[in-house]
């Protein structure tokens, strides 16, 4: 990586679309660091990142598919476990994976002119393009399959899945400073973390059909209610002015607002 290319450029140039361009080359060449550093120059190998969370989904709906052959709610058993694996997924991935890749990447920093968020940033647009490129493949299978996977609620649906990742990058961000302050075995609290909310989450089982009183404490989990969301869309018995949208939302922007506040006051914590 030229680091006194990138230097120059932010030492002539001036005014904010300057910066935002020079901001943009650094971060593209971050992803193509990490892209040669995990896959090698054979960048089709980024099929490699794209099948684990692409195999996650599978596995699940597909082990659901086989047991079984009735829905708990509508028609088609493909759809209701569909919008459950696809937001557990979408949401568990990029939390994860860009914490990995500061891990990874971190030495770079010893460029003067990489900051952390450069390799916050160049997570963020590898792992939405994989989250992208995970749905599209998983939608596209449904379909093939003959399940009608277009919503009768096409604004909802939409919602809810800006709703997932917006979380997932609030995540993300928030995930690496704690993996700065706190090391590598963080990541592990964190897939522990989304376990247990996967769990809770009503992927497999409806909330209705969950005892009451364990009932009351699902509700606070944020992936719950993204299931529900999502599933507001397809089914006309879900309310979605029942979902707790502001706690949603008032996750991923808490996390994603402490992520960045971190990663500007805390910056000195990032450097090997």
């Amino acid at each position: 990586m030229d680091c006194k290319k990138f230097s120059d450029s932010a030492r002539h140039d001036e005014g904010p679309a300057a910066a935002i361009f020079a901001g943009a080359r650094i971060v593209g060449s971050v992803i193509l660091q990490d892209m040669q550093t995990r896959f090698g120059r054979n960048y089709f190998s980024f099929l490699v990142a794209v099948g684990w969370p692409l195999a996650h989904a599978m596995f699940m709906i597909g082990g659901y598919l086989l047991i079984n052959k009735l829905a708990p709610i509508g028609d088609d058993p493909a759809i209701f476990i569909a919008t459950g694996a696809l937001t557990y997924v979408l949401c568990f991935y990029p939390g994860r994976s860009i914490s990995l890749l500061y891990l990874q990447q971190r030495q770079l920093l010893g460029m003067p002119v990489i900051k952390p968020i450069h390799l916050i940033y160049a997570g963020l647009v590898i792992e939405l393009l994989t989250a992208a490129i995970v749905a599209i493949v998983i939608c596209s299978a449904l379909a093939l399959t003959g399940t009608d996977i277009i919503p009768i609620n096409p604004t909802e649906a939409a919602s809810a899945l800006g709703a997932t990742l917006l979380l997932a990058v609030g995540l993300g961000v928030f995930n690496v400073v704690l993996v700065a302050l706190i090391g590598p075995f963080y990541v592990v609290v964190y897939v522990m973390i989304m376990v247990g909310l996967y769990l809770t989450a009503g992927v497999f089982i409806p909330i209705w059909m969950v005892p009451e009183p364990a009932r009351s404490v699902m509700k606070f989990n944020p992936l719950l209610n993204l299931v529900e969301w999502i599933r507001s869309a397809y089914y006309a018995s879900y309310d979605p002015d029942l979902v707790n949208k502001p706690l949603v939302l008032g996750t991923a922007l808490v996390a994603l607002f402490l992520g960045l506040l971190g990663e500007r006051f805390l910056r000195n914590k990032f450097y090997v």
